[in-house]
């Protein structure tokens, strides 16, 4: 009796581009105020699309705020800039604001 495993194309290319994003992460902040208003707002480098860009926005957060929860998710435009607003809980449930910059790579 042979059994045939199938493995579906969408996970694994989820996962390699989960990889890829997470091997092109920048460094963390360096002050505390990194991401925290727009102005500070967090660039990743590289992404070519939207789904790229989220993935390596949960990765960015996987990888510097690994105790680090997210609220909620929303865009923000501000002076000619596309944002991605996220509210994070910290471990001492305080909630701060996260911004990622992604007016290079919305809409693609």
């Amino acid at each position: 009796m042979k059994i045939a495993i199938r493995v579906a194309a969408i996970p694994v290319a989820f996962w390699l581009s989960w990889a890829a994003a997470a091997q092109a992460q920048p460094a963390p902040p360096s002050d505390a105020a990194g991401g925290a208003s727009a102005a500070t707002a967090i660039v990743l480098p590289g992404i070519a699309d939207e789904f790229h860009g989220v993935v390596a926005e949960h990765a960015y957060i996987a990888s510097h705020f690994p105790t680090w929860h997210i609220e909620y998710q929303t865009r923000v435009a501000q002076n000619d800039r596309e944002y991605d607003l996220l509210g994070m809980i910290k471990p001492d449930k305080s909630r701060v604001p996260l911004y990622f910059d992604i007016t290079a790579w919305v809409g693609k």
